[in-house]
């Protein structure tokens, strides 16, 4: 680009071009308009006298100390790539389970970006689920009313009798409590499914065989995602308030492990591996992102606000309880576990839209849970 300055001066040497032709006999013309060629032919030239004179400098300087120059800065990469070599080796070694889920986290990325699978436009370009013919408002009812079967669940509780019903808080009681409420949940949330899946044949509401070995493989691609978010959180949070993090952050878990010999306390683990996923995925994936696709029609908007109020809805008995004691929320419901959840959520819901199958995502929730109950309970023998 040229400046104004140097423009200014382009016009001032045009004009003086044009008056001294104007004024000059016809030789001076001629003479003026080959002087005006002048710097293109020098600057030719010049390219003319670098090329022919190159051998010579070559010559001059030596082969020899080019091939030495190159070795010097050859060794100099080689020096610095061992030494990053040897500090990521370090780092490594430092703790393997957080880095090793940061590499194999990096790998499945970029092995999905690669697979065309999470770049933009990928879900589109692979065909969108069908939410036809019903409304988002039919959509959102649906999860309305699997929630609530959870809820008219809970109190038939109090229709059971004291002796098996057992202390309000104990394992007894959650699992009493939570088996009620999970089994109409389900009963409510298959008919609904099925209601839909035949009037609705793309929605991807039927499960199918494959979705376990869809769901396997896709929940061992989110597994190190998962993580590798999971210690990036808890990192930022300990970085910004210098406080530790609760090792353990969901209140089932907790029960479990201060409970390990409790019968009670295994039936609620086995609940919240297998019945939790199948409630929660038709919920979140199967009724809320179809409400939220078929009410914006783009794939990756009903993905991200259905994992954001998933991530919130998993946070919400922590509140409850804390407000039903009159205690704060400071500490109760930590941002990074909710974050995790929520990235959780992001994986579930791609893997639903790309295999348009509600048994994939269930199957990715069991393995989640799963591992986390498996790991908690080792973490707690050891210590």
């Amino acid at each position: 680009m040229i400046s104004s300055k140097d423009a200014g001066k382009g016009c001032c040497m045009n004009s003086t071009l044009s008056s001294s032709n104007a004024s000059h006999p016809e030789g001076t013309r001629r003479k003026g308009a080959i002087l005006g060629f002048s710097p293109s032919i020098g600057l030719f030239a010049a390219f003319g006298c670098l090329a022919l004179a190159s051998p010579a400098l070559a010559s001059q300087v030596g082969v020899e100390g080019v091939q030495e120059g190159v070795q010097k800065t050859a060794e100099a990469v080689g020096a610095t790539a061992t030494q990053a070599a040897d500090s990521f080796t370090k780092l490594f070694k430092s703790d393997p389970w957080l880095w090793g889920h940061t590499v194999a986290a990096g790998v499945v990325i970029i092995a999905l970006l690669l697979a065309d699978v999470i770049r933009p436009g990928s879900l589109e370009r692979a065909g969108k689920r069908s939410v036809e013919p019903h409304s988002a408002a039919l959509w959102f009812s649906c999860a309305l009313l699997v929630a609530g079967a959870q809820i008219v669940g809970g109190a038939f509780a109090q229709f059971v009798p004291g002796k098996y019903r057992g202390d309000v808080g104990t394992p007894q009681n959650v699992a009493v409590l939570a088996g009620l409420q999970y089994l109409t949940a389900i009963i409510t949330a298959v008919v609904l499914a099925r209601l839909i899946a035949g009037s609705s044949k793309g929605s991807g509401l039927a499960f199918t065989a494959r979705s376990l070995a869809w769901g396997t493989a896709a929940g061992v691609m989110a597994w190190p995602i998962v993580i590798a978010s999971s210690f990036g959180f808890v990192l930022l949070h300990q970085n910004i308030s210098g406080e530790q993090v609760q090792r353990i952050a969901h209140p089932t878990l907790q029960m479990l492990l201060d409970n390990r010999n409790d019968a009670w306390a295994w039936s609620m683990a086995v609940m919240a591996i297998i019945a939790a996923p199948v409630v929660e995925e038709v919920i979140y994936r199967g009724f809320i992102q179809s409400s939220i696709l078929k009410l914006t029609g783009r794939p990756w908007t009903s993905i991200i606000i259905t994992s954001i109020l998933f991530a919130g809805a998993h946070m919400l008995p922590a509140i409850l309880v804390a407000l039903n004691k009159g205690e704060s929320l400071t500490g109760v419901i930590p941002w990074y576990s909710a974050a995790t959840v929520g990235i959780l959520g992001l994986c579930m819901g791609i893997a639903f839209e790309r295999t348009k199958e509600i048994g994939v995502p269930i199957t990715m929730h069991v393995i989640f849970n799963a591992m986390n109950v498996a790991l908690a309970t080792l973490v707690a023998t050891n210590s």
